[in-house]
C-alpha cells in the first residue's frame, strides 16, 4: 500500500519541488504547458507560473464574436486575467473584390514588388481553384454580415467593454488595421493590400468608435493608447473624431483618459465613411450616361476635392483638441495627419490651431508631429506652453504663414530640450528648408545617404537630428538654397516615396 502511494506521488509530481517544476516549464512552449496542466488539477495549478502567464501578456482581437468571447474568458480567469498587459485590436476589412474578380474573369491576380516596380500577372485558374474561391468568398461575406449585425446591436462595444472592465488596467491598448481577402486567414497589411483604399478608412473609423466607447463604458486604466500608428494608408478622419464628441466629453471617458500617459494618433482629412452613401451614389452614377469622369467620381470613391464643402466644414477641425483636453496627464504625444484630398490640405491648419489654443499638457515631455499644416504663431504658442519638452520630432510640417526662424530660435532657449529631429520643413511659398549646416566640415557633420538628395546647384539636406550639445553650438544655422530642381537620384526617389507613404494621398 505504501509502495502504491509513493508511486502515485511520483507520477503526479507532488513530491517535486516547485523550483524544479518551474525549471521544466521554462523550457516548454504554450501547447506543451497546456497539455501538462491537463494531467491533473494540482499539476495544473503548479504549472500556472510566470512562464505560462507570459504567453497571455499580449493579446490580439479582431472583434469577431469568438475572439471577443475568448478574450473575455481570459480576462475573467483568476490567474490569467492579471497577466494580460497589451491588447491589439485589429480593424479587419473583409474585402471580396479580388475573389469576385477571379470568379468573373477566371484569372488570379498576383501582385509583386520588385525594386521600384510593381508587377501584376494574371494566370488563368482551373475549376478546382474556382471552387475554392467560391468557398473563400462565402466565408468573407459571412464575416461581413457578422460585422454589420454586431454594429447594429452594439454587441462589439459591449463585449469589448466587459473585457476591459474585467482587466481593469493595461500597459498598452493599440488599434491597427489589416485586410482579409480570404487567403487562408492570412491578413494583409493596409499598405500593400490590392484593394480600394476608402473601405479601409470606413472600417478604421468604425473600430475607433468602438474602442473609444468601450474605454468610456469600462473606465479601464490604460498607460499607452495608439491609434493606427503602424498601419500605413489608414487613419481616422478628423470629422469622425469630432463626431464622437458626446463620448469624448462624457465624465466616464474623462475618468479613464486621465490615466493615459502616451498617445499616438493617426488622423486624416475628410473622407466619406458612410458606406451606404457611397453605394447609393455609385448606383446613381451607373444610371448617368454622360458623367464627367474624374471630378464626378471623387465622392463616390470616398475622395473629396480640397474645396468641397464637406472637406472644409468647421466640424473637421476641433476633434483632436477635444480628445487631447481629456488626456491631461500625457507625457508622450505623437500626432499624424494623412492627406486624402485632391488638392491642398492647407485648410487643415485649423486642426493644429485648435490644439495650440485649447490644449496645455503640463506633463508633456516628448512630442512628435507628422504631416501637419501649421502657422508660425500656433506652433510657437504650443511650444511656449510646453517649455519642459525634452524631445521634439517634426516630420513634413508645412508652415502656411510666418517663418521657421523664430521657431528654431525658441528651441535653443528650451533648457530641457535634449533631442530635436527635423525632417522636411516647408516654408510658405518658398519650398523646403535646406537643413544643411552653413559651414559644413567632415569633422562636424556627415549626413547619411537618405538625409539628402542632389540638386543641379547643390545638395538639399531634408533630415537632421540634433543632440542637446548640437542645439547649443550650431543653433540651427542652416545653409541657403539650393534653388534648382533635383537632378534625379536613388535618394530622391526614396525620399519622395517615403513622403507619399507617410503623408498621402492614398
Amino acid at each position: 500500500m505504501l509502495a502504491a502511494t509513493t508511486k502515485s506521488s511520483i507520477l503526479s509530481l507532488d513530491g517535486v519541488a516547485q523550483e524544479l517544476v518551474d525549471n521544466i516549464v521554462d523550457h516548454l512552449d504554450l501547447t506543451s504547458i497546456s497539455s501538462l496542466r491537463l494531467a491533473c488539477r494540482r499539476l495544473g495549478d503548479r504549472c500556472c507560473g510566470q512562464r505560462y502567464k507570459s504567453f497571455f501578456r499580449q493579446q490580439a482581437v479582431d472583434l469577431t464574436p469568438e475572439r471577443l468571447q475568448r478574450l473575455c474568458r481570459i480576462a475573467a480567469h483568476p490567474k490569467l486575467g492579471s497577466a494580460v498587459r497589451v491588447i491589439e485590436v485589429s480593424a479587419v476589412l473583409y474585402d471580396t473584390s479580388e475573389l469576385e474578380r477571379m470568379l468573373s474573369t477566371k484569372r488570379r491576380g498576383i501582385h509583386e514588388k520588385r525594386s521600384i516596380l510593381s508587377i501584376t500577372t494574371e494566370p488563368q485558374v482551373d475549376r478546382g481553384e474556382l471552387d475554392e474561391a467560391e468557398t473563400r468568398l462565402d466565408r468573407l461575406v459571412s464575416r461581413q454580415r457578422e460585422q454589420e449585425e454586431m454594429r447594429r446591436d452594439e454587441s462589439d462595444v459591449q463585449l469589448l467593454a466587459d473585457t476591459l472592465r474585467k482587466l481593469g488596467t493595461l500597459d498598452v491598448l493599440a488599434l491597427e488595421a489589416a485586410v482579409d481577402q480570404g487567403n487562408q486567414n492570412q491578413l494583409i497589411p493596409t499598405s500593400t493590400a490590392a484593394c480600394e483604399w476608402h473601405p479601409i478608412w470606413i472600417r478604421a473609423s468604425q473600430v475607433y468608435g468602438i474602442v473609444v466607447s468601450a474605454i468610456a463604458r469600462s473606465q479601464v486604466r490604460v498607460d499607452t493608447l495608439t491609434i493606427y500608428k503602424k498601419s500605413l494608408r489608414c487613419s481616422v478622419p478628423t470629422f469622425d473624431v469630432n463626431k464622437l464628441l458626446p463620448v469624448l466629453g462624457s465624465t466616464n471617458f474623462a475618468a479613464a483618459a486621465q490615466y493615459i500617459r502616451s498617445l499616438a494618433f493617426s488622423a486624416s482629412t475628410k473622407v466619406e465613411t458612410d458606406a451606404h452613401k457611397i453605394a447609393d451614389a455609385r448606383a446613381g452614377m451607373s444610371k448617368v450616361d454622360d458623367a464627367d469622369s474624374d471630378d464626378d467620381m471623387e465622392v463616390y470613391t470616398g475622395s473629396l476635392s480640397d474645396d468641397d464643402p464637406a472637406a472644409v466644414a468647421e466640424d473637421n477641425y476641433p476633434g483632436i483638441a477635444h480628445l487631447l483636453r481629456q488626456m491631461r496627464n500625457l507625457e508622450n504625444l505623437h500626432l499624424h495627419l494623412y492627406d486624402t484630398l485632391k488638392g491642398s490640405a492647407k485648410s487643415y491648419v485649423k486642426v493644429f490651431s485648435y490644439i495650440a489654443d485649447d490644449v496645455v499638457l503640463a506633463s508633456l515631455r516628448q512630442l512628435t508631429i507628422r504631416c501637419f499644416y501649421c502657422d508660425e504663431s500656433s506652433l510657437l504658442k504650443f511650444l511656449r506652453a510646453h517649455e519642459n519638452l525634452g524631445r521634439l520630432e517634426l516630420y513634413d510640417i508645412y508652415l502656411k504663414s510666418g517663418s521657421w526662424s523664430p521657431i528654431l530660435e525658441y528651441l535653443t532657449t528650451m533648457r530641457s530640450m535634449q533631442h530635436v529631429a527635423l525632417h522636411n520643413l516647408w516654408r510658405p511659398g518658398r519650398g523646403m528648408l535646406n537643413l544643411g549646416p552653413r559651414y559644413p566640415s567632415k569633422s562636424e557633420w556627415k549626413g547619411d545617404m537618405d538625409s539628402w538628395f542632389p540638386c543641379l546647384d547643390g545638395t538639399m539636406v531634408h533630415s537632421r537630428v540634433f543632440s542637446q550639445k548640437d542645439i547649443q553650438t550650431e543653433r540651427f544655422d542652416f545653409a541657403g538654397g539650393p534653388n534648382e530642381r533635383q537632378s534625379g537620384s536613388p535618394q530622391f526617389y526614396r525620399w519622395i516615396t517615403a513622403r507619399r507613404t507617410q503623408c498621402g494621398p492614398p
